[in-house]
């Protein structure tokens, strides 16, 4: 199989790191999702468990000082964060195929030719139900978390790159997960992506 790197968007509940982790099973290539967390901390010298609560968000009150730096000025640890994962997403990107799980991986590799980015999503009743059984939350706090977070991630894609978040225009695919479910957006995807390189490699046998 040609290079890949996939790029997975998705909305709160919408299973869409289940759907990343069974593609990367069905493909043979790594998906990395928390662990740009742990990745970014070795990186940036930053604990894992105070850039881990600041992960896909935007916040200009949290600052982070840089060790012998002076004075009052500081880097927001949002942004030391970023800059972080997207170094990592970087390197890991140059060693092979692989997967990542937003963090705005595909605007990050936006320039690469191996790129194929998708977004996840599902009716927000269904997103609410998948969180009220993984997180044993009640129909209230599952919505309410649902929202929260989605907003979180519109907010910090939208900070972070030039496209907006879950508009179908600012990916290759979009797909309703709650149409095929995990198992069978996982391999819809994988069918779609040996199609798309099948035609990519036909393209440039006539351009060669």
């Amino acid at each position: 199989m040609k290079k890949i790197l996939i790029t997975i968007g998705r909305q709160y509940g919408s299973g869409g790191r289940a759907i990343g982790e069974r593609l990367g099973e069905l493909l043979q290539i790594p998906c990395y999702d928390r662990e740009l967390i742990q990745m970014s901390s070795e990186k940036s010298g930053i604990e894992e468990g105070i850039l881990a609560l600041h992960d896909e968000r935007t916040s200009s009150a949290s600052m982070f000082k840089v060790k012998g730096q002076t004075g009052n000025h500081g880097t927001p640890i949002v942004d030391t964060l970023f800059l972080a994962q997207s170094q990592v997403i970087q390197e890991l990107a140059e060693k092979g195929s692989c997967i990542f799980i937003g963090r705005c991986a595909d605007y990050v590799l936006q320039d690469d030719e191996a790129l194929f980015s998708v977004f996840i999503s599902a009716p927000e009743k269904n997103r609410i139900a998948r969180i009220m059984e993984r997180n044993h939350m009640s129909a209230d706090d599952a919505e309410m978390a649902v929202r929260k977070v989605d907003k979180q991630r519109r907010t910090y894609y939208d900070f972070y790159t030039d496209k907006s978040w879950g508009e179908a225009g600012s990916y290759m695919l979009a797909v309703d997960s709650s149409l095929f479910g995990i198992q069978g957006t996982a391999e819809l995807l994988k069918e779609v992506i040996c199609a798309y390189q099948k035609e990519e490699a036909a393209l440039d046998g006539k351009n060669s």
